[in-house]
C-alpha cells in the first residue's frame, strides 16, 4: 500500500489536528486550515515568523521553544502539553506532538496540536472564578456558552452558543431570553428552571433538554450553570454552558 499521500489527506482534512510545518530552527512554512480556525493565524500571517510567537512569554523566558526545537533534532520526536498563545493573546491549553521528517534531503518538522480547551472548560467550569470563566468563554471556539445577568438578561453569547441554535446575529448586551426568537429560550419550563437558579442561589447541573433545530431534526442538549457574584457590586452573573450529547444517546 502507497502511504505517500496519506499525509497531504490528513493535513488537508483534518478538523480537530492542528498542524503547523517548520523548519528545524523554528520558521513556520505552513499551517493548516485546523490550525487557523483553532488559533485564528492564516497562511499569510504566520509564515516566515518564529513558532516561539506561539508561546507565552513565561514559556519564551523560560526557552521552552529552544528546548523543543533540540529534543525534535536530538531524538526525532517531542511531546508536550502547554499554552498556545492565539491570534488575539489568548493562551489556549494544548497537547502537541512534534516529529521529525525528511524531505529531498532536507529536514523538517512537523507539528501536531491538539486543543485541549474544551476539556479543560469542562473540568473548571464548575469551580472557578469570574476571571477564569471569563477568559474561558473568550477562547471557546467548539461549547456553547452565555453570561445572563441577575435579572436574566444577556450579557453575551459566543459564537459556538450562535451556531448550536442557528441564531445568525448576536443579541444586544440587557436583550431578554425572548428577543432571542428561539422556542428553546421561549421554552416557559427553562425560563422558570432559571428563575430558580437565580432565587435559590443552587446551579444547574446536568439538566437535559430537547433541541429541535430548522430542519426538524431533534437533538439533545445538556444545560449545566454557574452563578458568580461579583465583588465589584455589579450584581450576580449567570454563566450557561451547553453540551450537545446527541451522539451519546446513540
Amino acid at each position: 500500500m502507497d502511504t505517500a499521500q496519506f499525509f497531504d489527506s490528513y493535513y488537508n482534512n483534518a478538523q480537530i489536528n492542528s498542524i503547523v510545518v517548520m523548519d528545524c530552527d523554528g520558521t513556520i512554512l505552513n499551517v493548516n486550515k485546523a490550525f487557523t480556525n483553532n488559533f485564528g493565524y492564516d497562511n499569510g500571517e504566520i509564515k516566515g515568523k518564529n513558532f516561539r510567537i506561539l508561546f507565552t512569554n513565561r514559556d519564551n523566558e523560560n526557552n521552552k521553544p529552544r528546548h523543543e526545537l533540540e529534543t525534535v533534532v536530538a531524538k526525532g520526536q517531542s511531546n508536550d502539553e502547554n499554552y498556545i498563545v492565539d491570534s488575539k493573546g489568548h493562551a489556549i491549553w494544548c497537547t502537541g506532538e512534534s516529529i521529525l521528517v525528511s524531505e529531498d534531503q532536507r529536514k523538517y518538522i512537523v507539528k501536531d496540536i491538539i486543543n485541549l480547551q474544551a476539556k479543560r472548560q469542562l473540568q473548571l467550569f464548575l469551580t472557578e472564578t469570574e476571571e477564569l470563566l471569563g477568559r474561558i468563554f473568550e477562547t471557546s471556539k467548539d461549547i456553547p456558552m452565555m453570561i445572563l445577568d441577575g435579572s436574566l438578561k444577556i450579557q453575551n453569547v459566543n459564537s459556538a452558543f450562535l451556531s448550536l441554535f442557528e441564531i445568525v446575529e448576536a443579541p444586544a448586551k440587557g436583550s431578554r431570553l425572548s428577543d432571542l426568537n428561539h422556542p428553546f429560550w421561549n421554552n416557559a419550563d427553562i425560563k422558570r428552571e432559571l428563575s430558580r437558579i437565580i432565587i435559590n442561589n443552587e446551579p444547574l447541573k446536568h439538566k437535559d433538554y430537547l433541541l429541535k433545530t430548522k430542519a426538524g431534526e431533534d437533538r439533545t442538549v445538556r444545560l449545566d450553570s454557574k452563578i458568580i457574584d461579583n465583588q465589584s457590586g455589579l450584581g450576580r452573573k449567570l454563566f450557561i454552558i451547553i453540551q450537545d450529547i446527541t451522539a451519546e444517546q446513540k
